[in-house]
C-alpha cells in the first residue's frame, strides 16, 4: 500500500511541475492548444462526441455512420443519399447543444492559438470579445487564400483554427468517403492554404498542448510529421519543442514508454501521469501568469534564501562535472520555487537540458555533441545568475 501511494504522490508531483513548465510557455505567448476529436464537452460535462453520435444513429433518425472515426460522422452510403439529412441534424444538434463553460477558460487562459479537430464553432462562439480570429480548413478552398490576402497586413490576434472545416460552410464539411479521401490528401500536402498568421505562429511555438486525443490512433503520427514541418520551417534555430499531453482519451496504455514511441525530433511529448483534461484546463485557468506591465513599480527583491541559493551555486557549479552539476542544480532549482526575475529563463535552460539527455539516452546525439551544448548551458546559467546577483 505505501508503494502504491509513494507512485501516486510522484505521479502528482511530475504533473505539478509540468503543469508549472507549462504555464511557462504560456505565459510567453509560445504554446499552442490542439484540441482533438475527443476533447469536446457539454454543460454536463459528457462528451459531445458521443451524444451525437448517439442522437444520429437512433430513432427516429437512425443514420448510418461509420464507427471509426470518433467525431467525423462519415455516412456508410456510398450513393450520397443520406447526406442531407446528416448535414440538417448535425446542425440542429448543435443549435440546441449547451457546451460546457471550459471553452471560455480557454480563451481566457490565453494560448497563442488553438487548433481544434472539428467542425462545431463552440469555442468561436465563446469568443465573445473578439480576441480571436477565426479560420478554417477546407479541401475545396472555399476560403480566400491566406497567403495572397494577409501578405502585407497579418493579424496579431491570437487565432482559432477548424481543421475538420465550419458548421457553416457546407462545402468544408467531412460527411462521405469521398470528402474524407479529399481531406487527407489536401490536409497532408496543405501550406498555402493554411493562413499565414498561423504558420508564423507554429514556426515560432516552443511548445503544444495536445488534449482530447487518442494517441494509439493511426493518424497521431500523421499530424506530429505535418506540425513538424511548420515548426522546421520556421525562422527559429533546430530546439526541441515540448509536446504536452493529458492521456485520459488514451485507454489501455501499453507502457510508459509509450509516449517516447511518439517523439519524433524536435516535437518531444511530456504527458501528464493523472491530470485529466478539464482537470488540466481548470488548473491552468486558475495560475497566475506573469507578463511585463507598463508603468510597474519593478521586480520584487531577493530574499536571503534566494540570495544563498544562487551564491552557493555560483560556487558549487564550478567544483562539479557540467552534467552533474546541471542536473543537480535544477532539481533545487525547482525545490527553490522561485518565482522572481529570469524564472522563465531558467525554467527554459531547464527543459533543454532535459531534452539533450532524452537525446543522448536515445542515440540521437553523440557524446561530444552533448558535451557541447552542456557547457554552454553552463555558460548561461552563470550569465542568468550574476544578472540576478548583480546590484
Amino acid at each position: 500500500m505505501n508503494g502504491e501511494s509513494g507512485i501516486l504522490t510522484e505521479e502528482l508531483n511530475s504533473d505539478t511541475q509540468l503543469l508549472n513548465m507549462l504555464n511557462t510557455f504560456v505565459s510567453s505567448q509560445s504554446c499552442v492548444l490542439l484540441l482533438g476529436p475527443l476533447f469536446g464537452v457539454d454543460q454536463n460535462n459528457q462528451k459531445i462526441h458521443d451524444t451525437l453520435r448517439n442522437f444520429l444513429t437512433t430513432p427516429p433518425r437512425s443514420l448510418s455512420l461509420d464507427e471509426e472515426f470518433d467525431n467525423l460522422y462519415i455516412s456508410t452510403l456510398t450513393d450520397g443519399s443520406q447526406n442531407s439529412n446528416l448535414i440538417y441534424e448535425i446542425d440542429n444538434f448543435y443549435l440546441n447543444v449547451k457546451p460546457s463553460d471550459i471553452y471560455q477558460k480557454i480563451l481566457d487562459i490565453g494560448f497563442r492559438a488553438i487548433i481544434t479537430y472539428t467542425s462545431d464553432l463552440l469555442l468561436e462562439k465563446a469568443n465573445t470579445k473578439n480576441e480571436y480570429d477565426f479560420r478554417y480548413f477546407s479541401a475545396k478552398g472555399s476560403q480566400l487564400n491566406g497567403e495572397t490576402t494577409q501578405l502585407n497586413n497579418v493579424s496579431k490576434k491570437p487565432i482559432i483554427y477548424n481543421i475538420f472545416g465550419s458548421i457553416n460552410d457546407l462545402n468544408s464539411l467531412i460527411l462521405d468517403y469521398d470528402s474524407l479521401y479529399d481531406f487527407l490528401i489536401n490536409i497532408l500536402k496543405a501550406d498555402q492554404e493554411v493562413p499565414l498568421q498561423l504558420k508564423n505562429i507554429l514556426g515560432s511555438a516552443r511548445a503544444f498542448l495536445f488534449l482530447g486525443f487518442d494517441l494509439r490512433k493511426w493518424y497521431i503520427p500523421l499530424i506530429i510529421r505535418k506540425f513538424n514541418q511548420f515548426i522546421l520551417n520556421g525562422s527559429r534555430t533546430r530546439a526541441a519543442v515540448s509536446a504536452f499531453a493529458c492521456l485520459d482519451d488514451t485507454p489501455n496504455i501499453p507502457s510508459d514508454s509509450f509516449t517516447e514511441s511518439l517523439n519524433k525530433y524536435p516535437l518531444l511529448f511530456k504527458p501528464f501521469k493523472k491530470m485529466g483534461s478539464v482537470e488540466l484546463i481548470d488548473a491552468l485557468a486558475n495560475l497566475p501568469r506573469k507578463r511585463n506591465v507598463a508603468g510597474s513599480s519593478g521586480p520584487e527583491p531577493l530574499n536571503e534564501l534566494e540570495i544563498t541559493f544562487f551564491q552557493k551555486w555560483e560556487y558549487d557549479l564550478k567544483s562539479m562535472s557540467v552534467e552533474e552539476g546541471l542536473d543537480n542544480f535544477f532539481r533545487a532549482y525547482r525545490d527553490l520555487n522561485y518565482s522572481g526575475p529570469f524564472n522563465k529563463e531558467f525554467i527554459l535552460l531547464g527543459m533543454q537540458f532535459n531534452d539533450l539527455m532524452l537525446k543522448r539516452h536515445a542515440g540521437m546525439m553523440t557524446q561530444e555533441d552533448f558535451s557541447v551544448n552542456c557547457n554552454n548551458l553552463v555558460d548561461s546559467v552563470f550569465r542568468w545568475i550574476e544578472k540576478i546577483l548583480s546590484p
